[in-house]
């Protein structure tokens, strides 16, 4: 009975244990407080935390007006918002349009403070680098004709008063002759965002008037902010379509039309803590419908896997292909090639593949013309290289020196011995650690939103910035991951099985 009271206490203690972690987790351990915030005013204090996305209007009102408060950045909305929902940030700093928009897509969930706190131009943005003549004046002379006709303000009407969701009808471009790359950025309603799977919006409208007017063929980059203004920047977008606040340090990179395209209210978003409960399965049904179903949001996802698909294939090819030469290169006799190899590779190691990726985008495959894609596959395929090629090299060196020695004995030229001896050998020792490196190359992968490509991961983050969920779109993104990485696996066993079984039949012989 003393042993059994103990036991019980124990668990009882345990369960104490796992209430407290679970608390401090979720955060209920910080506070219980549940503030019902009526004006901006209340939320300058260090106990709140106030969000904002980077590199939008809204920013710069968050630490002029909220001095006191606990600053957090954002570089998408949807995670702002998501934040806002959990609790991490008790307020956000946004456009009135936007917060609009996101009250359409969580009725009850949000409140939108009565009070503004300022106003801002917004721009389009030119690049100062691009290559298409005249942009600059044919923008100019495009904005202030549609602001005498009223067509600027007849759109502002149509998404952001009226809320549509659709582009109208707009007459499609005649005689082109010239091509536009547009930086937009694809996650923001109204302004540039997905519907039915098609960009649409204030900026897209915008864009489709200025193509048929003057003669352009449209190709858009869907990007975060700073990567869209990094690319007008460098000259790999002409201009970006809208959505840009001006600032003095941004003018000196990149030119602002003379007209701006309208002006918005900037306000604040904080919790509804008197919103109704929703159940947790009807929450979870509701989820999954906007995710997946409505728009037929699977078929992004279906696009976004053929792009994963096609990196981590080609980059793997490429990368076990590359790792053989640079291990080659590696082993060199000549001192120099090894040197310079081993110099290379340490560089490589030494780098995070993001800044890979990054420095082979706007650097050195810059003026190129070669899609993103295959940018992308060029740098992960010498990343995934250099690691195969130090992996390949301890395998060889692993090999006994007296079988190399045996073998030159019998008369077995030098690629002989590689070809029979050496690289059987190598090669099964360091299967293990080659699996691995392939599980970290797909998972690599997922970081090419940087560079515009719509792979699953920015495909997911597309979604969620329409939906404003979080569940079903990380969940499924993490099960098509891990469901390829296991597929790489099994196949890659089958082919170490394969190996070792052809060997032993040459050993049995």
């Amino acid at each position: 009975m003393l042993r059994s009271g103990l036991g019980t206490a124990k668990l009882k203690g345990l369960a104490y244990l796992m209430v407290l972690i679970l608390c401090l987790v979720s955060g209920c351990a910080k506070t219980t407080e549940k503030p019902d915030f009526e004006r901006p005013e209340e939320l300058n204090d260090a106990k709140y935390t106030v969000a904002a996305k980077v590199g939008t209007a809204s920013e710069p009102y968050v630490a002029k007006v909220f001095p006191n408060a606990v600053e957090k950045q954002f570089s998408e909305t949807n995670n702002m918002v998501i934040a806002l929902e959990g609790g991490q940030v008790d307020a956000i700093v946004y456009t009135r349009a936007q917060l609009e928009r996101i009250l359409d897509e969580k009725p009850g969930t949000f409140r939108i403070l009565d009070d503004p706190i300022g106003e801002t131009d917004i721009h389009m943005v030119i690049s100062a680098n691009t290559a298409v003549p005249n942009l600059e004046h044919d923008v100019n002379a495009f904005l202030k004709a549609r602001q005498a006709d009223g067509t600027l303000k007849k759109m502002h009407q149509y998404w952001i008063v009226e809320h549509n969701m659709k582009l109208p009808e707009l007459p499609e471009p005649q005689n082109v002759t010239k091509k536009l790359v547009v930086g937009t950025l694809g996650t923001t309603i109204p302004l540039s965002f997905y519907a039915d799977n098609e960009l649409t919006g204030f900026d897209i409208e915008l864009m489709k008037r200025f193509s048929s007017e003057y003669g352009y063929a449209l190709e858009y980059r869907v990007e975060n902010m700073v990567s869209l203004l990094a690319d007008a920047e460098f000259g790999k977008i002409d201009l970006i379509s809208g959505s840009v606040m001006y600032t003095k340090e941004r003018a000196e990179r990149v030119i602002f039309p003379e007209t701006p395209l309208y002006s918005l209210p900037v306000s604040i978003m904080v919790r509804n803590e008197q919103r109704t409960a929703t159940g947790f399965l009807a929450t979870l049904e509701e989820s999954f419908e906007k995710t997946l179903i409505r728009e037929d949001r699977y078929k992004m996802i279906l696009g976004g896997l053929k792009v994963t698909l096609i990196l981590a294939v080609g980059s793997l090819i490429c990368g076990t292909m590359l790792g053989f030469f640079f291990c080659l290169l590696k082993r060199s006799k000549n001192r120099l090639i090894s040197k310079l190899m081993n110099a290379f590779i340490a560089l490589m190691a030494g780098l995070p593949i993001v800044l890979t990726l990054m420095i082979c985008f706007y650097i050195i495959f810059s003026g190129t013309g070669l899609n993103e894609i295959i940018v992308a596959i060029i740098a992960f395929s010498v990343d995934f290289g250099c690691y195969t090629a130090i992996t390949l090299n301890s395998g060889i060196e692993s090999v006994p020196h007296g079988e190399i020695e045996a073998a030159e004995a019998l008369g077995l030229s030098k690629l002989q011995i590689y070809r029979r001896i050496i690289l059987p050998q190598a090669i099964q020792k360091v299967f293990g650690v080659y699996n691995r490196q392939v599980v970290s190359l797909i998972k690599s992968t997922s970081i090419v939103g940087y560079i515009a490509v719509q792979d699953l991961t920015k495909v997911s983050d597309i979604i969620r910035a329409r939906t404003y969920e979080a569940f079903f779109s990380l969940i499924f993104t993490a099960a098509i991951y891990f469901l390829i990485a296991r597929l790489c696996i099994y196949l890659l066993h089958s082919v170490e099985h394969a190996f070792n079984r052809r060997k032993s039949k040459q050993i049995t012989l």
